[in-house]
This record gives structure tokens, C-alpha cells and sequence, in this order.
């Protein structure tokens, strides 16, 4: 048994690692160095054996603060520390130095052997982890501050329209000047209300309720909800669909309200920029994979400048929107195992969402 705890097994085995490893002395001069800690600190071993550690590997003219080697020594128990260090890719790393104590026959640490672990990929998992907490907390507090934001905002609403009985009494230019008041009141307030509602749906976006659907039949259903609408603004909705359409298992009003939102989108676009012959088109199509649905409109399109944040959370190009509704269909879709993209230029938007055949979400 002897025979196997020689230097050179133990070399042998250092070799092998992947983390950098070194062994010091009692006088902290580096008597070993494994490949993996000479091409980590830049060091061949005939230029850095013999030295100091502090010097050799970490350029420091005295004892590295995170440095456990005396203590080692003297107690005879391992020790692991925790230092960040600036890498050659220009970040700083965390590592994790452990020091093993190597005592002889007589049980004094004649040696000390560094392992030096880069801890950076759990550091920064465990950043994000802990991000990630913080935000769902603060989702659920918002959640809740939106719920209760409405309560207000309904007594305001009445009050509003208590003040808009009172403007009779008075003459009628103070009346006027009153009333548009009130008006801006009652339109930010609504906007205020209308925000809160997209918001409370957007918490529920992911929470499914399976049943089968015909997606054609849902878009057609909202198809006709603003085809009233779409007329008022001259805009012709177009419906093309192949076959009857395949049977989901979805979530029916989850559905509707993406298709919805696009729909919107589209027209109130259109009616803003008054595009001539103003149209928005609406294919459907399906194998035993995929169904597409496509919506194309012939407005003005959306900026180049603009398009790598649609989807983003509150970020609107209206004057009037709440920077939700894109994102809200995202999330919709991407819970149907879906995919949502588009294409836009000065000619138009076309919209495609993908769902697929036949499975559970």
C-alpha cells in the first residue's frame, strides 16, 4: 500500500484535473503546478516554482486577502474561501479556493494544496434565480395593486359623472370650459382602468382551460364582433380559409382574446393613417402538424426602428395604448405550444401565428 502514495501517483492525479491545482510549502513557495493552473495563470513551471504564490500567480508583492495557507498550517483543517477576480475575457470571475492540508508521518502539514474552482456559471445562476423571485413577487403585489386600483377608479368614474349632471346648472361657457375638465378626467381615468384590466388578463395568459376549438370558427367569431367597427372606418375585413378548419384542444377564450388584440391592432392602425382601400386580410390554413393563421393589412407598416420591441411589455406606438396586447398574444400563443411572428415594411404588416395539431398544452 506504500507504493502507491508516491509523488508520482499523486502528480499523475493532479494532472488529470480541469481546475487549476498547486502545492505550496511551509514558506508558501510553489513546489507544484498542474497544466490547468499553469494555462490559467499564464506560468510555465520552471519560471514559477520555487516562488511565493502571491507572486508567482497573482502578481502580489504580499499575502493574497483571501489566502488560507498559513492558517492551513497551523490548524491542520482544510479551508475554502471565496475570491472574484478580473479574467482575461474582461469579466470578473468568482471562484471558490479550497486549501487541503498534507501532513507527513509525524502529522505536520508539510504541505498545502490549492484547488481553485471557477464558481461563475452558478454564481450567475443563482443571480438570476433570485431575480426571478424577486420579479414573480413583484408580479403578484402588481397583480394585487391593479385589482385594487379599480375600486377608485369605478368611484371616480361616478363622481364624473355626478359633475357632468352639475355642469347644467351653470352657464353655458363656464359649463364647456367645466366639462372638458371632466372629460380629460373620465378619458385618463379609463385609460387608467383599461391598463389594469389588460394587466390582471395578462397574469392569467398562461392558466389554460383546455376544450376543443376550431381556431377558423374563433377568428371568424371576432372576425364579425368588429366587422361594425371596420365598416365605420371603411375597412374591409377578408376571410380565407382552407377547409373547415382542425379541431384544438385550447383554450377557446384565451384564443379569441389574441385574435382579437391583432385584429384591433390592425384596424385601429388603418383608420390612424387613412389608408386608402384599407383592408385586412385573414388566411387560414392547416396539415396534420400546423395551422397557420395569417393577418395582413395594407397600412403604413411598422417602423424598421421600432419592430425589435413590439413585443416587449408596455411599449406602445399609439397614443393611446397601454404597451400590453402584443405581449399578452405572445404569451397566449406560446402557451399553446404556438408561435407568433411578423413581417412589416411601407407596403404593410402581416402577422402569422402557429399552433399545433393535435396537442396538449
Amino acid at each position: 500500500m506504500a507504493e502507491f502514495f508516491t509523488v508520482e501517483h499523486f502528480r499523475s492525479f493532479f494532472e488529470l484535473f480541469s481546475d487549476p491545482v498547486w502545492v505550496v510549502n511551509r514558506d508558501l513557495r510553489l513546489v507544484y503546478l498542474n497544466p490547468a493552473a499553469m494555462a490559467k495563470f499564464g506560468c510555465k513551471a520552471d519560471n514559477a516554482l520555487g516562488k511565493r504564490c502571491h507572486q508567482a500567480l497573482f502578481e502580489n508583492h504580499g499575502r493574497c486577502p483571501f489566502c488560507s495557507f498559513e492558517e492551513v498550517f497551523a490548524g491542520r483543517e482544510a479551508r475554502v474561501s471565496n475570491f472574484t477576480l478580473l479574467d482575461t475575457d474582461g469579466r470578473n470571475h468568482v471562484y471558490a479556493l479550497s486549501h487541503y492540508p498534507c501532513a507527513g508521518y509525524l502529522g505536520v502539514v508539510d504541505y498545502v494544496v490549492a484547488v481553485c474552482v471557477d464558481k461563475t456559471e452558478a454564481a450567475d445562476l443563482f443571480s438570476e434565480i433570485s431575480r426571478l423571485q424577486g420579479l414573480a413577487a413583484m408580479g403578484e403585489y402588481s397583480a394585487e395593486l391593479s385589482h385594487e386600483i379599480r375600486n377608485p377608479l369605478n368611484s371616480i368614474a361616478i363622481q364624473m359623472s355626478l359633475l357632468q349632471k352639475m355642469a347644467g346648472r351653470l352657464d353655458s361657457e363656464t359649463a364647456a370650459s367645466f366639462l372638458r375638465v371632466v372629460e380629460v378626467v373620465r378619458a385618463e381615468s379609463d385609460r387608467l382602468n383599461t391598463l389594469a384590466g389588460d394587466f390582471l388578463k395578462m397574469q392569467k395568459s398562461r392558466c389554460l382551460r383546455l376544450e376543443d376549438c376550431n381556431p377558423f370558427v374563433e377568428v371568424a367569431g371576432v372576425a364579425e364582433l368588429l366587422a361594425e367597427e371596420a365598416r365605420r372606418v371603411r375597412i374591409d375585413i377578408r376571410l380565407s380559409f382552407e377547409g373547415e378548419g382542425p379541431c384544438l384542444r385550447a383554450d377557446r377564450d384565451k384564443l379569441r382574446q389574441a385574435f382579437m388584440n391583432l385584429m384591433k391592432n390592425a384596424v385601429e392602425a388603418l383608420s390612424e393613417s387613412e389608408t386608402a382601400d384599407a383592408f385586412l386580410e385573414i388566411k387560414g390554413y392547416y396539415d396534420d402538424r400546423l395551422v397557420s393563421l395569417s393577418f395582413a393589412d395594407n397600412g403604413p407598416g411598422i417602423p424598421f426602428s421600432r419592430q425589435a420591441r413590439i413585443f416587449d411589455l408596455f411599449y406602445t406606438t399609439k397614443t393611446c395604448g397601454t404597451g400590453i396586447g402584443l405581449h399578452l398574444c405572445r404569451d397566449i400563443i406560446r402557451a399553446h405550444d404556438g408561435e407568433i411572428s411578423f413581417v412589416s415594411d411601407d407596403q404593410g404588416t402581416v402577422f402569422k401565428v402557429v399552433l399545433p395539431v393535435g396537442a396538449n398544452p
